[in-house]
């Protein structure tokens, strides 16, 4: 068999309602295209285009939010470990200093001293005295008076 061309199919224009064994996109007669698109096409593929871009920014903001969120927790985890651990050296410092200072021997307190208990002596007996004391009284002074 050898190869033939055959003829092309055959199309009819949308516009001009011709028949055309044309090959190209276009009717030979009118130039229009051979394939009609509606407005109402155009329309849900341009709105489909949007939904699916919105979606896929949507997803890469979710994703950027949870990766953002791993990494702050990390950060807020690393400085809480440092700082645990200079409040740790801190105390450690403060340890080591109160430590280090002589302690204060405190004053010795006095004892007090030994007394002596005395030892009861007899109840004494009374004795009749031939005297009587006589008990002193207060007399009144009169005060300088001061001449010219």
């Amino acid at each position: 068999m050898e190869g033939t061309v055959a003829a092309p199919p055959q199309r009819v224009c949308p516009k001009c309602a011709r028949i055309s064994w044309a090959t190209g996109p276009r009717c030979p007669y009118c130039r229009a295209r051979f394939r009609r698109q509606s407005a109402a096409t155009l329309a849900w593929m341009l709105a489909l285009a949007v939904v699916v871009t919105l979606a896929g920014v949507a997803v890469m903001l979710l994703i950027a939010g949870h990766r953002f969120q791993d990494e702050l927790d990390d950060r807020s985890a690393q400085i809480e470990q440092h700082f645990d651990a200079q409040v740790r050296s801190i105390r450690q410092d403060i340890d080591n200093r109160l430590n280090a200072i002589p302690s204060v021997t405190p004053f010795p307190t006095p004892t007090p001293s030994p007394t002596a208990t005395p030892t009861p002596s007899p109840t004494p007996t009374p004795t009749p005295s031939a005297t009587a004391t006589p008990t002193p009284r207060a007399t009144a002074t009169s005060s300088p008076t001061i001449q010219p």
